[in-house]
């Protein structure tokens, strides 16, 4: 039996002198049995674990005559470290109860010690995690009845109006987003007893407060298989919730003014027609053009130039019902729409109060300023009965109003057809500039924020006109969507870009991507697709180095065709932006959905970063949001020193705007990106880079 034991036996005499160790496990030790005999258990470098590591306590049992169970010593192995022993022993009488010595077995339970001490270190870190964590770890019954927190984001969470959780369940504390049929299918989760992540909780704290908590679990088993009840994770995900409806309200309300944006009116107009045409009912839209508001923005600057239109927006809003619906389109710009209108007398009254409430002086850096508005006015049914042509026939009208002194209003005619010839002969220069090859491209720069080195650029269309000279792109690109020119443009300015970028590699100079900006009318054209592919085929270029940027509000005015475009495009393996991402009405989880790589954060939240701290806040919201779903962040215009110092201290990836290179003809910029790659290898050579 001592031979097969893991255990060794071993025998004293009356000094406590070992006189014996038998077992297969001595051998195990290292320890050799003549070495033992003679000597003492503290003769070998032993030490015991507690009481300080002295012998004395044990000796005293010994000397007692004591039996002694589980006394626990580690004594130096050969490999440097410790083995730990467990010894039991009783003291041992002759016939006349004389003290003979001791006898007993010793273990060794050196693995055993390690796995409690691994155990213990486990325990102890996992108590510290939740101790210090933001976040807060809880546990529930198998009746879903919480039964502890910890974590320090726990009192924020937990602590709410005097309540406690424990013993609740997650339906009973009156959250404010649940209804009962979102509680039922979170339940059959539950009941399934399957896992559950970023399950989003709303409730208020002691002032009122929302309080967003995401919350993430997955069920307890026993060994044997039987359910114990859940435990997980919880997150206070107030501040996103908050930077989000921010983003959110941002994407339908115009920054300056808090009014209505285009996006959001033209959902009002949209329905409104609907409840018009089943309903029977007429109403009116009003297209409002601030006369002179250029010449104060130009004179006083931009700063007047907002307070004049906030307190043109105010006083509009004051001048309206409640029911009538104002936005700000861009600019000097407003719309109304006028409900439940029967007479057009009665529009005609609401166009006089506007004009009244407008031409109030205001007084704007010690100056006294007035401007007056001429207005256009679409009638529905009467002028249109659809969105796009009641809009058109209010701007056509408000153009003829300018054209008539200002001032006034106009409501529209079939006979307004000044603006519409104006038009036509724009679409019809174009036309003829396309055959013309009037049509150049420019290259704006984009860099890496950390390094400075350009890594991008983007690719933007110029119109020389022979006689009007160099045309703004936001006269004739509306013009060239609207007529289909944009298409074999756009197809030609593709070309042209990817050729440009092998063409400055053959130079030596170093690869970079080129962004093309598509429009709807492209996006959505059938023959997409095989044009990207004939560009990469025809110019040679690697597909990676081609990048296309589409804005959110066009890929979501068709979200299930686009998301199917998006995904045939990285077959081909390009690169895809979300340009000005901030002020249409895309989520985080569409931008997942339609797997982008870049998102590009739109120049209107760092206009005033120097001034506005609240700016500054929500570019760094979205900043974060984007990296968190890992990707490339790109804010375009910077112009400042101030605006890029405060993005190279944030997270955001590269940077592009005036403050770096205006865009520039190909033969500059292939300039600008060697003097570039020249400054990037002298930073890497002297170590600064």
């Amino acid at each position: 039996m001592l031979e097969l034991s893991s255990d060794w036996y071993w025998e004293q005499d009356e000094n406590c002198l070992f006189t014996q160790a038998t077992g297969t496990s001595t051998e195990q030790m290292g320890v050799i049995t003549q070495q033992y005999v003679g000597t003492a258990r503290w003769d070998h470098g032993g030490i015991p674990v507690g009481d300080d590591g002295s012998w004395d306590k044990h000796k005293a049992v010994l000397k007692a005559r004591q039996p002694f169970a589980n006394f626990i010593f580690k004594r130096p192995n050969p490999e440097g470290g410790w083995s730990y022993i467990s010894v039991t022993g009783k003291p041992v009488f002759d016939e006349q109860e004389r003290f003979q010595g001791y006898r007993g077995t010793a273990r060794d339970i050196t693995e055993q010690k390690r796995a409690e001490e691994a155990l213990r270190q486990s325990e102890a870190r996992f108590r510290s995690l939740t101790r210090l964590s933001s976040d807060l770890y809880w546990e529930q019954d198998d009746h879903y009845r919480f039964t502890s927190f910890a974590g320090t984001g726990s009192e924020r969470v937990t602590n709410v109006r005097g309540f406690n959780f424990v013993g609740k369940k997650h339906w009973e504390l009156d959250y404010l987003n649940m209804s009962a049929v979102e509680w039922s299918a979170h339940m059959a989760i539950l009941d399934a007893r399957q896992p559950f992540h970023d399950l989003e909780l709303c409730r208020l704290d002691e002032s009122g407060k929302k309080i967003w908590i995401g919350v993430s679990g997955e069920p307890m088993f026993d060994e044997t298989g039987v359910f114990k009840g859940y435990r997980g994770v919880g997150k206070d995900i107030s501040a996103r919730k908050q930077a989000e409806e921010r983003i959110q309200y941002l994407a339908h309300h115009d920054g300056l003014t808090a009014l209505p944006n285009r996006t959001l009116f033209s959902e009002l107009l949209s329905l409104a027609i609907r409840q018009s045409k089943r309903y029977g009912h007429k109403f009116a839209v009003l297209f409002i053009d601030l006369d002179r508001f250029k010449l104060i923005n130009d004179t006083l600057g931009h700063d007047a130039g907002d307070v004049l239109l906030r307190e043109v927006s105010r006083r509009l809003t004051e001048t309206l019902r409640s029911s009538d619906v104002m936005a700000r389109l861009g600019g000097d710009e407003f719309v109304v729409m006028v409900h439940e209108v029967g007479a057009p007398q009665q529009v005609e009254a609401v166009a006089r109060k506007i004009m009244a409430a407008v031409i109030k002086p205001i007084t704007i850096q010690g100056q006294e300023c007035r401007v007056t508005a001429s207005i256009g006015i679409s009638m529905y049914p009467a002028d249109a009965d659809d969105e796009q042509s009641l809009m058109k026939n209010a701007d056509t009208a408000m153009y003829c109003a300018k054209e008539e002194g200002k001032n006034t209003f106009r409501f529209y005619t079939g006979g307004m057809s000044a603006h519409s010839f104006e038009r036509l002969a724009m679409e019809s220069s174009l036309r003829r500039a396309f055959e013309r090859e009037e049509f150049h491209l420019h290259y704006q720069a984009k860099l890496n924020r950390k390094s400075g080195a350009i890594t991008g650029v983007e690719v933007l269309l110029r119109w020389s006109h022979p006689e009007l000279g160099l045309v703004s792109p936001t006269q004739f690109i509306p013009i060239m969507e609207e007529s289909g020119l944009i298409v074999p443009v756009g197809r030609w300015a593709l070309g042209t870009a990817c050729a440009q970028n092998v063409a400055w590699q053959r130079l030596g100079l170093p690869p970079v991507t080129v962004a093309v900006n598509l429009s709807a009318r492209q996006f959505f054209d059938q023959n997409l697709l095989q044009d990207i592919a004939d560009a990469l085929e025809e110019s040679g270029l690697a597909p990676e180095l081609l990048e296309f940027e589409l804005t959110e509000t066009m890929v979501m005015k068709n979200a299930e065709r686009a998301a199917t475009v998006l995904a045939a495009m990285k077959k081909l393996g390009v690169r895809l932006t979300i340009d000005d991402f901030g002020i249409g009405f895309a989520s985080l989880a569409n931008l997942k959905r339609f797997s982008v790589d870049t998102m590009k954060v739109d120049r209107s939240f760092i206009r005033d970063l120097s001034q506005d701290s609240e700016d500054r806040a929500i570019t760094q919201a979205i900043v974060t949001m984007g990296k968190s779903l890992q990707l490339n962040v790109v804010v375009e215009g910077v112009e400042t020193e101030e605006q890029m110092t405060f993005l190279q201290s944030g997270a955001c990836d590269e940077m592009q705007g005036f403050y770096f290179s205006h865009p520039i003809e190909s033969d500059q910029f292939a300039e600008l990106l060697r003097r570039n790659a020249a400054s990037q290898l002298t930073a890497i050579s002297s170590g600064r880079a």
